[in-house]
């Protein structure tokens, strides 16, 4: 206490806050906010990852032990999903700002529906790679890295079937 009181004086410090000063209120104000992006950061996170994994896993040339190894991985997220998803909808209540329930937060299967985006520091909807056109060019992309492996694979099934002919 001697320390605080040393360094009051040192810094000119004449009153100190209080519950009722507008400094407190207002430094209170900007801690709730805090705590709310911070929460929603995490929120979009988990979603934006979600979101990606789902993507890779529906993708085609994604085999059988990846696509197992995707769904655990999704079950695992969706329990920190939830975590974060009760953060969320706690610091959005100190705010007076909408909510979010589970079954919102898993229908989310594109960036565009995720309408949470558009309250963020950034606006990560208009990211070149979050559009639509961006995701399909995306996949046609590597479908088209696929295809070769594809035709060698049709080429040697072709000759086991006629030689089983």
């Amino acid at each position: 206490l001697e320390q605080v009181e040393y360094l009051e004086k040192r810094l000119n410090i004449v009153e100190r806050w209080g519950v009722s000063s507008i400094d407190w209120q207002e430094t209170a104000s900007l801690a709730v906010v805090r705590e709310y992006r911070l929460a929603l950061d995490e929120l979009e996170r988990l979603v934006v990852s979600r979101i990606f994994e789902l993507t890779k896993m529906n993708m085609s040339g994604t085999g059988y032990k990846l696509r197992k190894h995707i769904a655990k991985a999704l079950q695992t997220r969706s329990k920190a999903v939830r975590a974060a998803l009760g953060r969320f909808n706690t610091a959005a209540k100190r705010l007076k700002r909408p909510t979010l329930n589970w079954e919102e937060v898993v229908s989310y299967s594109f960036l565009a529906e995720f309408d949470l985006l558009r309250e963020s520091r950034e606006e990560v909807r208009k990211k070149p790679w979050a559009t639509a056109v961006a995701r399909e060019a995306l996949d046609a992309f590597f479908k088209t890295l696929r295809a070769d492996e594809t035709l060698i694979r049709v080429s040697t099934e072709m000759v086991r079937l006629l030689t089983y002919m």
